[in-house]
Order: structure tokens, then sequence, then C-alpha cells
């Protein structure tokens, strides 16, 4: 075990205990003159696909893990017993005293320790800090919000297949969680995000779809956008190292769907077919 991961180990345990965070933040480095890159979306959207991606950009570093993770001063869905499902305790996460007094020297002096500090741009990829899209942007500056949009089917199921219900949660004896909150919860993010993207320095949208069936295209338009030199059109020919699998990039998006049934079909039409469509999302029938 290599001393970052040991200190990602110890950190993403003890990250509240006050003796350990402090410690980071005092042995922290100042962040001045850096660029930010946050990547947004729902859960099982491609976020971490988008992440790993671009943190390989020889101008880019990226975190070890969330960086909810990794810093003291942003809660997180799980501390209200919600895995995987912040739009069931958005506004318990927003009342939080903890949510409420956050201090971003602190949360860049904690990152420091996980960052290569010689990179131009610093990215971080948690997916409930889409409920805090204006502390970012008041915050970090430069900064780009980077957001990934998936078919709200494939969303849906994803969340409901790869949640572990947490033990004390209303739906811990069922062990899944109704699809009708795991589509609302795809719903919930899109709506927060339209409700803040006019305000956001710099907003770049794309498609889990797109990315899948074309990365080179994809991410070199984010580079170009945000300044960087684009990767050869052949670096995409290799795998990536995604949830602790290695593969190519594909589109998942047909497993999931065949993973529905009518029932399911049905509960997600009338919880997200209005954004299905308008996100141009073709309405499926069974």
């Amino acid at each position: 075990m290599t001393k970052l991961e040991f200190l990602h180990r110890v950190t993403a345990r003890l990250k509240y205990n006050p003796l350990w965070a402090g410690i980071l933040n005092k042995t922290g480095r100042n962040l001045y003159n850096k660029n930010w890159i946050f990547i947004t979306g729902c859960y099982n959207s491609g976020t971490t696909l988008l992440d790993q991606i671009l943190a390989t950009h020889p101008k880019i570093s990226g975190l070890p893990d969330e960086g909810v993770m990794l810093t003291d001063q942003l809660v997180r869905p799980e501390d209200f017993g919600w895995r995987r499902m912040w739009g069931e305790c958005e506004q318990d996460m927003e009342l939080s005293p903890r949510n409420q007094s956050k201090k971003p020297k602190r949360i860049k002096k904690q990152w420091s320790h996980f960052y290569e500090l010689n990179s131009e741009f610093l990215q971080e990829k948690s997916i409930s800090n889409i409920t805090r899209l204006n502390f970012f942007n008041e915050n970090f500056r430069p900064a780009w919000f980077i957001h990934i949009i998936r078919n709200g089917y494939a969303v849906a199921e994803g969340i409901q297949r790869k949640a572990e219900v947490m033990e004390g949660n209303p739906y811990f004896e069922k062990g899944k969680y109704p699809l009708s909150l795991c589509a609302n919860q795809w719903v919930r993010s899109l709506q927060l995000f339209e409700e803040h993207k006019e305000r956001l320095q710099n907003v770049i949208e794309v498609k889990y779809e797109d990315l899948a069936q074309n990365p080179s295209e994809v991410v070199n338009d984010i580079l170009e956008r945000i300044g960087l030199e684009k990767f050869p059109k052949d670096y995409f020919e290799k795998s990536f190292t995604i949830h602790e699998k290695n593969s190519k990039i594909k589109n998942m998006n047909p497993s999931s769907f065949n993973r529905l049934e009518a029932n399911d079909i049905k509960t997600i039409n009338e919880v997200a077919g209005q954004y299905l469509t308008s996100y141009g999302y073709k309405l499926f029938q069974k």
C-alpha cells in the first residue's frame, strides 16, 4: 500500500474525527491560482467514467475518491441513512450545521493532500455536490461544471440494482428502493442543475450515450472548451478502470433496459416521462 493509498483509506474512515480532520487542515497546502473542474450528474450516469478519463490528462489532477469522502466539511446522504439517494434527504443535508458552516479554505487544504499540486487543473466528482453548486461556484474560481446526463430508464434501474440500503432506512427490510424513488432521484438531479446552471461560471453538458459512442469527440470537445490539449484519437482504444473493473468504453444502457419489466417501465414513465422526452429520450411502451 502506498502512502497516498494509506492516507486515503484513513481519511475516508476518519473524515469527521476532529483530531484527524484538524491534522489534514493544519498540514494541507493553500490551493491558490488553480483551475477547477467539477463533474456533476445523477448516480449511475457515467460521472465516474468521465472523471477517470479526464484525470489521465497530464494537466488535470483528480482525487482518489469522491471529494466528500476527503473532508469534514461536506455532508453526505449516507450520513442520514440514504446511500445513493440524496433526493430523499436533501433538506436534512441543507439544514445540517456542518453543511451550513462549510469552509472553502479548509476543504481545499484537506483535499490538497490528494492532488498533484503541480497540475493546472484540479478535478472533483461527488454526486451529492450537485446540491452545493452555488457554494462551489462562489468559492472555487475559475471553475468548469461538466454535467453528464444519461437515459433515465438506465439510471433508475441502476440505482435500484446497485444501492445497498442502509440499516435503519425505511426500505432496509425490503433490500432495495422502490423504482419510483430511483426515477425521482434522476428527475430531481436534472431539476437542481437546471435551477442553477445559468449562474454557474462555465457549463458543459454532455450525454452519456454520446460519450460511450464517440469518447474521442466528446472528451476532446471538453478539453478544447477548457483550453487544454486534446487526446490522440487512438487514446480511447485502451481500457479504463471504473469501479474496480477494467474494460473498454461501451454503452451499458441495453443491459439495463433488458432488466426492466412492463410494470417498471410504467413506473418510470409516470415519474419521469416528462423529463425523458424533454431531454430527447424516447418513451418505452411495454
